[in-house]
């Protein structure tokens, strides 16, 4: 398939004409689908490695890596502002899991332990002081 039909074919789309007279013959209309089709076949099926949400964090630049680190610190508050929020009405160990859950989904472990350790360095070096 020669992408000189898939502009002609996207041209038809966009213009009314070509919408009424596709769709008034179905022949017209099973050639569309399949150059669609055919077309959404050169995609890859995958997520690229720096897009994917599960990559491991070793594969992830300083940057992304920073980035997702704030955007789960973010989360988390929030999380915990829900969770404190619903606190009169629920009871003590509800409460208690909840916010265990908070810090625990599968996608921030990473996150809260690198908050920890930084954590425990600021706490070091005031220690040391003083």
């Amino acid at each position: 398939m020669d992408f000189k039909d898939y502009d002609q074919v996207y041209q038809d789309i966009l213009n009314e004409r070509g919408r009424i007279d596709i769709s008034n013959e179905g022949k017209e209309k099973d050639a569309l689908v399949k150059k669609i089709n055919d077309f959404l076949n050169l995609y890859p099926k995958s997520i690229p490695k720096d897009k994917d949400p599960n990559a491991y964090f070793y594969q992830l630049s300083l940057k992304e890596l920073y980035r997702r680190f704030l955007q789960t610190m973010i989360d988390i508050i929030q999380d915990i502002s829900e969770v404190i929020s619903k606190r009169k009405y629920i009871s003590g160990a509800t409460y208690r899991r909840d916010l265990f859950l908070v810090f625990t989904k599968k996608d921030r472990r990473l996150y809260v332990g690198l908050w920890l350790i930084f954590f425990s360095f600021v706490l070091y070096f005031i220690d040391s002081a003083a």
